[in-house]
């Protein structure tokens, strides 16, 4: 038992050492926790964020929640905004024949099972907009450079049992996400102005292997339609993503975004974490790296139905403070 504990913790150790190493890269995070968590969600997307990170998630939710995230420093040179939802059209709870399973869940067990989502939908809309003085930051090719985007995203998820949730605990999760991207752009050097408008699907799976270990694979642009004068394709990204519960309180997560090295796509990544939660699950504590860049952050159950979000990334361009508030519904 001691030497099985110490080879968990020994993989662990290097594990996070692997994701340390990697060069740094652009944040792309949807959430506080998430970026308390260097953005490692995919195979966890277990909040509305999973409306971002990955879309089969949003039926492994119980009830309707709801969030509203915001970068909170020097908001003049970088502005980032972003709110989500969930919700869910349930099965119904009441069966027109005598069923063994329904007359074990409320006449036997003491803590029945929570209705089940039949079908689950999200919704995420961000703003992000960068000045001059950002572009003056991050020099290169983008100084004298200011850009806008807006980012809506749509998804919807159901759940595939893949046998009798009374005999085996074994689940799959898909989904499906629409993406709407509104880029502009302004390059004040040429005096140029450039628009770019897309709409995008992108898929996505979930695996319960246990109560411990899940994983997640999601497909961005698996079809795309681009149209204005800056017009640019994205390439198919295929990304993993796994999470594992080493005690009851405390989870680690793993991705990797763009595995196949796509050249248009998004610029791989490699992204852990590690969430920790104390006092009855009041006080969350967060870690993680993204691409070798350090995020820190925590969460407090203020009251029963809201949670406050904390996050610290230490970008070499601009640190950024994220704060998000999350409510839940039922």
């Amino acid at each position: 038992m001691i030497r099985q504990k110490l080879s968990t913790t020994a993989g662990v150790m290097l594990l996070l050492c692997l994701f340390i190493v990697v060069s740094t890269s652009d944040v792309c995070a949807q959430s506080a926790r998430s970026r308390g968590m260097g953005g490692a969600f995919i195979g966890l997307s277990d909040d509305e964020s999973a409306t971002f990170y990955n879309p089969a998630g949003l039926s492994q939710i119980q009830g309707r929640e709801a969030s509203i995230q915001a970068k909170v420093n020097e908001r003049d040179v970088f502005d980032w905004t972003s709110v989500a939802f969930t919700g869910h059209i349930y099965e119904d709870h009441v069966e027109d024949k005598f069923s063994i399973t329904d007359y074990l869940e409320h006449n036997i067990l003491e803590e029945p099972v929570p209705r089940r989502p039949k079908y689950s939908y999200g919704m995420a809309y961000t703003e992000d907009n960068r000045s001059e003085a950002f572009g003056q930051l991050v020099g290169g090719e983008y100084l004298g450079t200011s850009r806008k985007t807006k980012d809506l995203q749509l998804a919807f998820g159901t759940r595939f049992p893949i046998a009798r949730r009374m005999l085996a605990r074994e689940q799959l999760y898909g989904g499906i996400k629409i993406r709407h991207y509104n880029l502009d752009r302004w390059i004040r050097s040429l005096q140029q102005h450039s628009k770019r408008d897309s709409t995008s699907l992108g898929v996505g799976l979930m695996y319960h292997y246990n109560d411990r270990i899940t994983g997640g694979l999601t497909i961005d642009n698996l079809v795309e339609d681009v149209n204005g004068t800056y017009d640019r394709r994205d390439g198919v990204s295929l990304n993993l993503g796994t999470a594992v519960k080493l005690t009851k309180g405390t989870t680690i997560a793993a991705d990797a975004i763009n595995i196949t090295n796509t050249a248009r796509a998004f610029e791989q990544q490699y992204r852990i974490g590690v969430e920790k939660k104390f006092i009855e699950n009041d006080l969350t504590m967060r870690m993680g790296s993204l691409n070798g860049t350090l995020t820190l952050g925590f969460g407090m159950q203020v009251l029963p139905h809201i949670r406050v979000d904390y996050s610290y990334y230490d970008g070499e361009i601009v640190p950024e403070h994220h704060v998000g508030a999350h409510v839940t519904f039922d």
